[in-house]
Order: structure tokens, then sequence, then C-alpha cells
């Protein structure tokens, strides 16, 4: 897990232990699945977490509060993941549905991020590495600094789609290119 510099606040409901198992009740349990889907959008966020791997989602801090001795089981965060599918704001990676891209920003919001530093810089009608991008210098400050590569690729052909771009394969996915219109 990628550390941020922030120390992120756990809204207190994240203390109780109910919050961990799945409600039996309709409006208890729908009022439950939009505080996890905001918390993971939120957590996501903070620590700038782009994917997260079903199995592995005991080990975050988000899913297992050692506090309270609490984690959610592998199928609540399947479950809760899944809301999160069917609001658009992720999308499953593997058909068992094991690991998923968070969207806390829509593709096309990082599209407009990108095509929007890209002009401010003058860079159109010049080619930048996908790794230029991801950990360039130029981009650091920039919140799309670090982003995931299949979230990075979207969003280019986003950008492709709407004639702003044109993506160019390399040999490994680091020296891929994209050049701006």
């Amino acid at each position: 897990e990628k550390m941020a510099s922030s120390t992120f606040q756990f809204p207190s409901i994240h203390d109780f232990p109910p919050f961990f198992t799945l409600q039996p009740v309709l409006n208890t349990k729908k009022k439950q699945i939009q505080l996890w889907t905001d918390l993971i959008l939120d957590y996501c966020k903070d620590r700038k977490i782009f994917q997260i791997n079903v199995s592995e989602a005991d080990s975050i801090p988000l899913f297992n509060n050692k506090k309270i001795s609490r984690k959610l089981s592998a199928e609540n965060t399947r479950y809760f993941i899944n809301e999160l599918v069917l609001q658009e704001s992720a999308e499953w990676i593997d058909k068992d549905k094991n690991r998923a891209l968070i969207y806390w920003k829509q593709p096309n919001e990082w599209a407009k991020l990108i095509y929007n530093w890209v002009t401010e810089r003058g860079l159109t009608n010049t080619v930048c590495t996908f790794y230029e991008l991801q950990h360039g210098e130029d981009a650091e400050k920039e919140e799309f600094f670090g982003l995931d590569t299949t979230v990075l690729k979207k969003s280019l052909e986003i950008l492709q789609l709407t004639k702003k771009a044109q993506v160019f394969a390399g040999s490994d996915e680091s020296s891929w290119g994209v050049k701006f219109f």
C-alpha cells in the first residue's frame, strides 16, 4: 500500500463492529452500502490507491480495523466493491472479481486534467512517454502523478476518441507514448 503524506481520518462508524458485517435490514443495509462506498473512494483518493485486490484487502486498514478486531470478509469486500461498479466508480479487471480499478476520479476526468496540463505547457504536437506523465519531474505536482497505468490508458483512449491524442505502444508499458493534438 502506498502511503500518502496525510493521516487518513476514519469516520467513527469505522470503529462500530456491526459496520463490518452486512446488515440484513434493507434500510440499514442501504445506508451501510452508502457509507462503505464513500469510505472506499475517500480512502483510495487519500492514499492514491487505484486498484484493490480482494484477496489482499485485509492487509489494508480500511477493511481491517485492528483496534476493534474486526475485518470485512472477502465476500463483503467484493460486495461493496461491486456496489461501486454498479455506481460506475469501479471496474472489475478479472472475471473472478478479485481485482478492481477504483475510480475516485473517472477516466474522463483524468483525461481532462492531463489534456489541460498538456495545453498549459504547450506540449501539443509533442510525444510524451507514459513514464513522463506518471513519474516525470514536470508532472510531480499534478494530481495525475503516479496514476495507475491501466487508468492512464483508459484516460488517453478517451482523448484518442476525441482526436486530442494518439497512443503508441512501446516494448513495455513504461515506454508507451502519446502524442497530443
